[in-house]
């Protein structure tokens, strides 16, 4: 486990991933990084489960920033564990901090921030104090059971 993440997804290269020199194309990590999100809120469940994104909240979620830092290579067919953790709640946002690892090997660091906009106006709005509660109450859950999920 990567030191102080908790919540990981594991997924392998696929050959439609990696460029002309055989490695994974830049743009793919920011691709791992949304699929292990995705999974983590399905994780989280309830009303923030991705099954649950269609119904009528009043507001959306929209990527604001994202930031790729590339340490080392990946091919096609490795198995890569994207590790996350929850790196912020403030007002309106929340940003997240993702390990790609394949084995020990660090691959690439990715942040990113997710910004909460009215459905109809389009413009930034509060995060409603559930949700922000449902994700620290998450990642606090996680950091109970990471112990066991290392010796397991």
């Amino acid at each position: 486990m990567e030191p102080g993440f908790a919540f990981r997804h594991d997924l392998r290269v696929r050959f439609a991933e990696t460029d002309a020199q055989t490695v994974v194309y830049h743009s793919n990590f920011l691709i791992y990084a949304d699929a292990a999100r995705v999974e983590y809120f399905r994780a989280l469940g309830g009303a923030n489960d991705p099954t649950e994104w269609r119904r009528d909240r009043g507001y959306d979620v929209a990527l604001v920033h994202a930031e790729c830092d590339f340490r080392s290579p990946a091919h096609f067919d490795d198995l890569l564990t994207v590790w996350m953790r929850l790196a912020h709640v403030g007002n309106a946002s929340f940003g997240f901090e993702y390990r790609i690892t394949n084995g020990d090997t660090l691959v690439c660091e990715v942040k990113t921030t997710q910004c909460a906009i009215d459905k109809k106006a389009r413009t930034t709005r509060p995060l409603p104090d559930e949700f922000k509660q449902a994700l620290r109450s998450f990642e606090e859950s996680l950091r109970r059971a990471a112990p066991e999920r290392q010796r397991a």
